[in-house]
């Protein structure tokens, strides 16, 4: 065994990130990915703004959570494929604001994170150019900016819209999208997949090993130090791969699931588990959709992303960001009425912040899938409060629009059930105290420290914000601490 070597499980964003900086610092890299190699294939080919072809597999149905009195039975999509969900994911990849790792505190300690903007400033910015996103690179209101690689402005008949919602304490800017301002091609379902635009063209060898139909089973220790996983390889049998340092980003419910399923003799009820947190404190965005009919055409593309209510107007942890309907489809809806890139009906995704809840979460069942892999007991809610955020954020849309002049009607309006944005986090969240988290601010396991869980299972709370950037960003932060005690 290299005394060296890093065991990454998944290639999804995170894992990618990790095993894409460690490989970068001169560690040995074995990841292990449950899907198969071609589990990435697709095509996609985009022109600046308008994805023109594309061809992927399905999506697999989502699997449906347990309801109690009646409220909306929680979704869970999910997928073990090179790459995870971003095979099927929209690209968005705003940053977090400062206050987004502080404002939590208001209602707890257990709300706050362990890490500071400032703590991720630096990892951001290489995680931003292997996204090559497309969007404004300014900061507004509520929203940092970031480096783009192709520059994107709001357009001009937004201009007023802009400032009245500047005037109420609202930025508005192009949505930040990878690949949002380019040319380009590539195999896979979307513009970025984190298997095939970070790791595919690696040199393997000694140094850098993947490994496909690699299905991470539990860790084990000797001695009381975890030092091997084992996992269902693609014969079927149980194998294993020993390692200094293992690190998790098989994607929120998975990461917490192999932890739970791990139980050392030093972790009877699994590993992290020490604190009975481990699976708790799950939450995902809150998705309302709105449509209105505006009464004159208004620009539909690039996308418009409309900021969440200044911090301070709005009670700790209830911000919602507003993202324009666009894309292809839309923009091809906007020729047909020969109003290119303009529609008087324009709709709007509101993600909202959800409070994590300790009753929030995931569980082991005693039935297993086909690999002996336990499945789950899933509960996911909104909480009291979470209707009336969203509908406070789509009256505070129709306000903006109106005080330019538009005549917002509105036509559709719908919540979403619980875990339908696909942004689940929190379930091995981070903290600075092991009371309140499975991970300190280097995303290790207190109670086995070789131990790292780097997707947004460690997330201490759930920004309105898109979660991929920043999990990349966290997963990046904690390779490179590792890389250098590696190296140290």
């Amino acid at each position: 065994m290299d005394e060296r070597r890093v065991v990454v499980i998944g290639t999804g964003p995170a894992g990618a990130a990790a095993a894409w900086t460690l490989q970068r610092a001169g560690i040995a890299v074995t990841i292990l990915e449950a899907g198969d190699e071609n589990s990435a294939s697709g095509l996609t080919a985009r022109v600046p703004g308008m994805t023109v072809l594309r061809e992927r597999h399905p999506l697999p149905a989502p699997a449906r959570g347990i309801a109690e009195n009646g409220a909306p039975v929680p979704e869970w999509q999910s997928e073990l494929s090179a790459g995870g969900l971003s095979n099927h994911w929209t690209c968005a990849v705003p940053r977090f604001a400062p206050e987004d790792f502080t404002e939590g505190e208001a209602l707890g300690e257990q709300f706050r994170w362990p890490i500071t903007y400032a703590d991720l400033a630096e990892h951001y910015l290489p995680m931003e150019r292997l996204l090559h996103i497309g969007g404004s690179g300014e900061s507004v209101l509520n929203l940092p900016g970031g480096e783009v690689a192709a520059k994107v402005n709001v357009p001009a008949d937004w201009s007023g819209v802009a400032a009245h919602a500047k005037s109420r304490g609202h930025g508005l800017t192009a949505l930040p999208l990878a690949y949002g301002g380019s040319w380009t091609g590539t195999r896979s379902g979307t513009p970025f997949n984190s298997y095939t635009r970070m790791l595919a063209e690696l040199p393997r060898g000694p140094l850098f090993d993947l490994r496909f139909g690699a299905r991470a089973l539990r860790f084990e220790s000797t001695n009381g130090v975890v030092d091997r996983v084992v996992y269902r390889g693609p014969s079927g049998k149980e194998e294993s791969v020993h390692a200094k340092a293992f690190v998790v980003g098989a994607g929120c419910l998975n990461s917490t699931r192999l932890l739970l399923e791990s139980r050392p003799p030093e972790a009877p009820d699994g590993l992290g588990n020490g604190e009975g947190l481990l699976g708790r404190y799950l939450h995902d965005h809150p998705l309302g959709k709105v449509a209105f009919n505006v009464g004159r055409p208004l620009s539909i593309h690039p996308p418009i992303y409309l900021t969440r209510a200044r911090y301070g107007d709005v009670p700790p942890l209830r911000g919602t960001g507003c993202v324009i309907w666009s894309g292809t489809r839309w923009r091809l809806k906007s020729y047909l009425k020969l109003q290119p890139d303009k529609m008087s009906w324009i709709g709007f995704n509101l993600f909202a912040t959800l409070t994590p809840e300790e009753k929030n979460g995931i569980t082991l069942t005693s039935e297993r899938d086909a690999d002996g892999v336990a499945k789950l007991d899933y509960r996911l809610a909104f909480n009291d409060d979470t209707e009336r955020t969203l509908i406070a954020a789509r009256e505070r849309v129709a306000e903006i629009l109106a005080a330019d002049g538009l005549a917002p009607k509105r036509t559709e309006w719908l919540i979403e059930n619980p875990g339908n944005s696909v942004h689940l986090g929190g379930t091995a969240r981070m903290h600075a105290s092991p009371k309140h988290g499975v991970v300190d601010a280097w995303n290790r396991i207190y109670e086995s420290p070789n131990v790292l869980v780097v997707d947004a299972a460690a997330f201490t709370t759930g920004p309105e914000k898109n979660p991929t950037l920043t999990a990349m960003a966290i997963a990046a932060r904690a390779s490179a601490r590792l890389a250098a005690d590696l190296r140290g």
